[in-house]
Formats: structure tokens, sequence, C-alpha cells
């Protein structure tokens, strides 16, 4: 449909709402809405989009794997309202015993590997930023988003897991310059913290949208290999923590330096395109690709799988500038 400019004022355009979409959703003299930029257009909604969107699970005989999947789904996709049913006298494993943290974590001794379903239920929604649950009954709980979401939201939250990623990559070649993986022992947990914030951005994301949606499938895309980076990271962690080299990691410190020194340039080139540094990123990929075959031969069995690792990280940090430089066109 059409719809005239109207002049009103000096500086001041307006145009007229169709009275169908008015009615519809109550609207008069004072009423807000929301006006969101998207390229050359801009898509005016009531609040929350207008639409109240609830969700309805059954998680009897499923596992935990599986939940935590059906969660992800229903908090990205944007739900306000999700309704978890269960048998009431069923019990779960610790939704986080897929972690390291019950290596070292008391509260994850051996005699305790099963938990009620409601513990597990309040573990799975502190797990994403804004869930609560707001009522309980014998074979339900309903979980409501608390917060606003805000494209500043998304912003801050993007930030956040480039931070996490760097304070990864810091910590990894600490553990391996210093030869004490008890360095990267927390690592599980700035993981989950990175999965929060990238969840929650991919949540605004579906929610709010971008200005620029062309540019949207670029920054889905992005946040995904960021999380996979993460866990690449993690596992580094986990083979340092539970199968560690048995004389030093001497022979991994070049590659992991050169790792952290891509991804600090990616991330300050991210927020300022700049093509200088473009072309320093390329100068490290090509050295790395000079010496990638001598420093394996250099490394040790125990080390080889670590060094593997660092290598599939180097390759997502550059498909990460491949969908950057998209973002410029």
């Amino acid at each position: 449909m059409k719809r005239k400019v109207i002049k009103q004022g000096h500086n001041t355009m307006t145009i007229t709402l169709p009275s169908s979409w008015v009615k519809r959703f109550n609207l008069s003299g004072g009423s807000e809405v929301d006006v969101i930029e998207k390229d050359n257009g801009l898509f005016i909604s009531t609040e929350k989009n207008g639409v109240h969107r609830r969700a309805e699970f059954d998680i009897t005989g499923m596992d935990v794997p599986t939940i935590w999947k059906y969660f992800m789904c229903v908090y990205r996709e944007g739900y306000d309202e999700v309704v978890v049913k269960f048998d009431p006298g069923l019990q779960l494993e610790n939704p986080y015993k897929y972690f390291s943290r019950h290596r070292f974590d008391p509260r994850y001794k051996k005699g305790r590997e099963k938990i009620t379903v409601m513990e597990a239920l309040h573990n799975f929604a502190s797990r994403f930023i804004d869930f609560e649950i707001v009522e309980q009954g014998k074979n339900y709980v309903i979980i409501k988003e608390m917060g606003e979401l805000t494209g500043k939201e998304f912003d801050n939250s993007l930030r956040r897991v480039f931070l996490l990623v760097q304070q990864m990559a810091e910590e990894t070649l600490e553990a391996i310059k210093l030869n004490d993986p008890k360095i990267v022992m927390n690592m599980h947990d700035i993981d989950i913290n990175l999965d929060k914030f990238q969840d929650y951005c991919i949540r605004i994301l579906n929610r709010v949208g971008n200005k620029s949606s062309r540019k949207t499938s670029l920054i889905f895309t992005t946040l995904y290999i960021l999380e996979l980076i993460g866990d690449e990271f993690k596992t580094i962690s986990h083979h340092m923590l539970f199968d560690p080299p048995k004389k030093t990691m001497k022979n991994l410190e070049y590659l992991a330096e050169t790792v952290k020194k891509q991804f600090d340039l990616f991330y300050e080139w991210f927020y300022k395109f700049d093509i200088k540094k473009i072309f320093e990123l390329a100068e490290l990929d090509k050295e790395i690709y000079m010496k990638v075959g001598e420093l394996y031969k250099k490394a040790d069995e125990d080390e080889k799988e670590i060094f593997h690792h660092l290598r599939i990280i180097e390759k997502y940090i550059n498909s990460l500038l491949e969908l950057r430089i998209g973002m410029e066109f």
C-alpha cells in the first residue's frame, strides 16, 4: 500500500497508518509504536512486534543434550513465554555434566549423578540471559523473558563475545608458554558465558532485526563461527588438562601466538574497517602456511592434537575475514 508523506512544521514529515491495522492492535492517539530502520525501508510495529509468542514442549523421555537443544531453539527464535511440561517423578543428569566443570567442582561429585527435574530446569533457564521461571506446578514450569531487547543490547553483547574469545586466546597462549594447564582450568566457564551472549545476540536479531537486513545473514554466520572458535579453545583446554603433553608445549607457542595476533587484529578491524589490517592478516596467514609443515614435524605426538585445533581456529578466522569484507558491500 502507498501513503503520501505529509509535511508538518519545518523539518517534520509524517504518514498515516492504515485504519485496519490501527483497529487490529487497538491503537489510539498517544499509543507508542516501534520504528525500525532497515536498508531503505522502515518497519513499524506495536510493542514487541505486536505478537506475544508462546512455545510449549514436554521433556519427558528426553536426554539432557536434547533438552538443551529445545531450550536453545525457543530462546534463539525469540519466544516471550515457554511452557515446559514433564513427568513429576522425572530425574535428570546435571545439565552441566557435559562440561569439564564436574571433573573439578565438588558440586558435581560422584553419588549425585541425578537431580530432580525442578533443579535441572532452574539450571537450564539460568543459562539464558533474561529467561526466568515465573511459575511452577506439579508437572510444568512457565519461563518468561524479563528484559527488553534492543539494538544497543545487541551491540554490547556482540562486543562481549569478541572479548571472551580474546580471553580464551590469551589464556591458551599463557598456558602453553608457561607449560601450566591449570591456567585454562576455567575455560569451560568462559565458553558457557560466550554461548550465553551468542544466543542472546541471535535472539535479538530474530526479534528486533538489524538495520541492514541484507547483512543479517552475514552477522548470523559470524556469530556461529565465533561460537565454533570458542568450542575449539575449550577442546584445547580439555587436552591440556586431561591428556597434557608429557614434556613441554614449546612447539605450540609460535602457532598459539600467531592465532592470538590474528584474532586481535580481526577484532580491531571488525569495528574499524582498514584495508591495511587485511594485508597484515594476510601476511600472518601466509607466514603460518609457509611454516606449518616444519612446525608440525617438530611437534611431539602428544602436542599434535592441540596443534590441529589451533589450525582449525586459524582457518575459522579466515572465514570471518570473508564475512566482514562482505558487510562492506
